[in-house]
């Protein structure tokens, strides 16, 4: 467990566990420092993107990275969406679907956990959907309510997302039921 650690793509998921003080930080300091979150928002995204390829790439997907890549992901989503839902910044129905969408998968690997010990690795859809809630993240940062188009693009995008998530969201609870019934039957 030691030598998975200093993987290269788990310590990406920890640097993004560590960006997200900075960006709270920033993002709640007052002052605009809109260029600096902006540039902390993107290397978590390229972190995110770059942790799960590395790990099949170099051949290193371990137990941990299982583990850390999506807690690292609900820190940083659910850490900003809380804190842009109370600049109001981001939509009231939005948060409470991010937050309930981590909520579900955080409980349902928990439970999988307990049950027979599986963690399920993070997949593509989850990531394209995690994603696009990074890119209403970033645009909701962006955003300084002047540009209409602005607006619209996010609104559209508030959509877009959720059907991203619920398509997510239906096939994680497809692999975990197949993950609960592998284990009953055997």
């Amino acid at each position: 467990m030691k030598k998975e650690f200093f993987y290269i793509s788990n310590l990406l998921s920890v640097l993004r566990m560590i960006l997200v003080i900075p960006l709270i930080f920033l993002l709640t300091g007052g002052s605009d420092n809109r260029a600096a979150v902006i540039i902390l928002l993107l290397l978590m995204f390229i972190s995110d993107l770059l942790d799960g390829f590395l790990a099949r790439k170099l051949n290193q997907v371990s137990e941990l990275g299982k583990i850390i890549d999506p807690l690292a992901d609900k820190a940083a989503v659910v850490s900003v969406v809380v804190v842009l839902f109370f600049m109001g910044r981001i939509e009231t129905w939005f948060f409470w679907v991010v937050v309930l969408r981590d909520l579900l998968i955080l409980l349902f690997g928990l439970y999988l956990k307990s049950k027979n010990k599986i963690v399920l690795m993070s997949n593509y859809p989850g990531k394209i959907a995690v994603l696009s809630i990074g890119l209403i993240i970033l645009l909701c940062v962006i955003n300084d309510n002047t540009s209409e188009l602005l607006k619209k693009t996010i609104s559209y995008l508030y959509y877009i997302s959720v059907i991203l998530i619920i398509y997510s969201l239906y096939l994680y609870y497809k692999r975990f039921s197949k993950s609960l019934g592998d284990t009953s039957n055997g």
